[in-house]
């Protein structure tokens, strides 16, 4: 940990004493909520008409609504690594989703409360903002159980946007996971952070939004999200806290929605997706204030402090507002913003920008410079750079000082070294490609090398659209776009994996096998897709040709869950002694693959192994003890092998984490039969007989009850 970090905690400790002994009055609480690439323009209170955003015009309305405030980069992790430590990419050093992490020698705001004493809770809606990307700091509560199991192969979900998208959770859930938290700790000032994923792609917002915006499943999205929040703010009234408590609501980034040929973002540095909602709502202040003066979401940090009376440390590099808050006024933009972009760098190769907002100007570096008057042309379409050649310069001088003025050499600290698992789920989304630069590679300066994002984003765009078109279930369109795409690139393995996926869904299994068997190479990219493609060619009939096209996916791209579909076709095709060879490999691939892992031990234990398969029974209720059929298996495993007394316990607990598990009852008369336990079976027969109202098990269970 840096000297500085020590020191200003160390001040921030010192002045809680301080304050704390000229004053009894109970601090403020202070709720952040940030909803992901939400444009501010896509808003009632920012001006869009037909907008169903109730509860966020609520708070513009007792609150300050900024009507000018950037994010500093249009990517989730780095944005939100901005918000809560006020300083600019270039002194945290995330600059990227998934090849970063906030080092821990950064001071952020969960920090700096939690040593006043305020409780800390947290609950996020995505991958991006996990705990192994460092955002968790400071929070003594942090809930970011972003997935769900199921059944599929892999073990993951069974939907065409597991392999397209980040995990997520939606808003209803995420506000499942903080309102426990908030309802036990709003009787002591508390500090929460509570983030929305919906309006991020895929576009999948549930009825009535979905009808009354058939039209526009983006703003659905938006209305979904003001419903949940209102949620939030109603049991902040119910709890009687809203009158003590600071509500900040802004967004990480907006949404190209196709103006600059952008449908998404992260690739350009247009306002588009710079220009974020920022609306604060503080006890004892008269609403209805708006401020046009731009300012950036790096200026939250400090704001929030200053508005709770308490120092900001020096490394902040964000303005406080809160003056202009507290005294209702506007006074004209002043200062100099910064706003970046290096994923193009990361996920394709290609260069990458960064941008000087100065008065009404606006400047982007890269390897086609652009200059704008904002004032003239807010919407950002006529490039100054060739007519104004010395306003160019002189902002590209400013840019390169600013940069080096706010540059920290611990920044470095942010790049990490990826796992596996995390690399080929950020090679699948197309977050990072073979081609793009390694994280260490950042160098603070401006670069004009590369190709112009600007040239390659309807690629982004074709690429957008088909994985949406697969998630909404228009599959014809999903083929048709992707056709477009492997047309462009035909050895493109992700477009291949696009493709793929919209013959299977069509049906269309052999013209799904083609492209896959045609793929140049499997990795990352179109693994899964391929695997897919093997399995529904094994499934419709023609097996050899399935376990052959699972073999080369193996071969070109070992994974755990590759191997352990081939060993099941395998398996079916009575070869069991491969099929044990394969369940070892992926087990020794990824031990924490349980599906491998459970198929393993049961072919151990049927094959009179019950001292090799213990060990995986053993480790499978480690890594899922909630799932109860691996107390079931191991019971089963134990009973066979002539220890019926061992397995009772594992019926039992697999009966309590599913009382219908109708096999699992039928199995513990039996072992009790066997055990000649006449007062535990007819216990076991009573539990049976009030959870099930299925006659067939009913008799089968009574013939164990009554059995001489």
């Amino acid at each position: 940990m840096q000297v500085r970090r020590l020191l200003a905690t160390a001040l921030l400790g010192l002045s809680a004493v301080l304050t704390g002994a000229c004053s009894t009055e109970k601090p403020l609480n202070v709720l952040i909520v940030t909803l992901d690439t939400t444009r501010a323009d896509h808003l009632g209170a920012y001006g869009k008409r037909g907008a169903r955003t109730h509860n966020l015009d609520r708070l513009a309305a007792d609150g300050v609504v900024f009507e000018n405030c950037f994010t500093a980069v249009p990517v989730t992790l780095p944005s939100h690594s901005t918000i809560f430590t006020g300083t600019y990419p270039m002194a945290h050093g995330v600059r990227d989703n998934g090849l970063f992490q906030l080092p821990a020698s950064a001071l952020t705001l969960a920090e700096i409360l939690q040593e006043r004493g305020y409780r800390t809770g947290a609950a996020i809606g995505a991958f991006p903002l996990t705990s192994e990307f460092g955002i968790e700091q400071g929070f003594e509560f942090f809930d970011d159980h972003v997935t769900i199991a199921s059944e599929d192969y892999r073990g993951g979900v069974d939907e065409a946007a597991a392999s397209l998208f980040f995990d997520e959770r939606s808003a209803p859930r995420v506000n499942d996971a903080i309102l426990p938290w908030l309802r036990s700790n709003g009787d002591q000032p508390f500090f929460a952070w509570i983030h929305y994923w919906d309006p991020h792609q895929p576009f999948v917002a549930p009825p009535p939004y979905s009808q009354l915006f058939a039209h526009d499943p983006y703003q659905a999205e938006i209305a979904f999200v003001d419903q949940s929040l209102g949620r939030i703010l109603d049991e902040l009234e119910r709890q009687g806290v809203a009158e003590r408590t600071i509500v900040v609501v802004t967004s990480d980034h907006g949404e190209g929605r196709g103006e600059h040929d952008e449908e998404t973002h992260s690739q350009l540095a247009y306002n588009t997706t710079l220009h974020v909602p920022l609306i604060l709502r503080v006890p004892g202040l008269e609403g209805g204030h708006r401020i046009r003066r731009r300012v950036g979401t790096v200026d939250i940090l400090p704001t929030v402090l200053e508005l709770l009376d308490l120092p900001v440390p020096e490394q902040v590099q964000g303005r406080s507002q809160a003056r202009l808050i507290r005294q209702r006024s506007d006074e004209p933009s002043r200062g100099l913003y910064y706003a970046e972009t290096l994923s193009p760098r990361f996920s394709h190769g290609w260069g990458e920008l960064r941008a000087l907002f100065e008065g009404d100007l606006k400047y982007i570096h890269g390897p086609r410079p652009e200059l704008f008057d904002l004032q003239a042309d807010p919407g950002e379409l006529h490039n100054l750079v060739p007519s104004q050649p010395q306003q160019h310069q002189r902002m590209e001088a400013a840019l390169a000082a600013f940069i080096a003025r706010n540059a920290q050499a611990t920044s470095s600290d942010a790049a990490q070294e990826v796992d596996p698992e995390t690399r080929q789920r950020l090679l699948a989304l197309g977050y990072v490609s073979a081609g793009g630069a390694a994280p260490d590679q950042v160098v603070e300066e401006l670069r004009s090398d590369g190709d112009p994002p600007q040239d390659h984003i309807r690629d982004i765009n074709l690429s957008s659209q088909a994985k949406q078109a697969l998630t909404r279930g228009d599959h014809l369109a999903a083929r048709e776009l992707a056709l477009q795409l492997v047309a462009r690139d035909v050895d493109n393995p992700f477009f291949r994996s696009i493709l793929t996926m919209a013959y299977l869904r069509l049906g269309q299994v052999d013209q799904a096998a083609q492209v896959a068997s045609e793929s140049a190479r499997i990795n990352g990219l179109n693994a899964d897709a391929s695997l897919d493609a093997a399995q529904a060619l094994f499934r419709s009939g023609k097996r050899v040709r399935g376990i052959e096209l699972a073999e080369r996916c193996v071969d070109d791209f070992p994974t755990a869950p590759g191997l352990y579909l081939l060993a099941e076709m395998v398996a079916v095709e009575g070869d069991e002694a491969r099929q044990e060879e394969l369940l070892l490999r992926a087990v020794e691939l990824d031990g924490n693959f349980a599906r491998a892992r459970r198929s393993l031990a049961i072919r151990l234990a049927n094959t009179d192994r019950l001292d090799q398969a213990r060990p995986h029974f053993t480790e499978l209720l480690r890594l899922e003890p909630r799932n109860p059929r691996n107390h079931f298996n191991f019971a089963v495993a134990l009973q066979s092998s002539g220890r019926p007394a061992e397995s009772v316990r594992y019926f039992e607990r697999a009966i309590e984490l599913t009382p219908r598990y109708w096999a699992a009852h039928l199995a513990l008369l039996t072992t009790l039969r066997q055990l000649g336990d006449l007062a535990a079976l007819q216990a076991a027969f009573d539990r049976l007989e009030a959870s099930c109202n299925e006659p067939k098990i009913l008799r089968r269970g009574r013939l164990l009850l009554e059995k001489p």
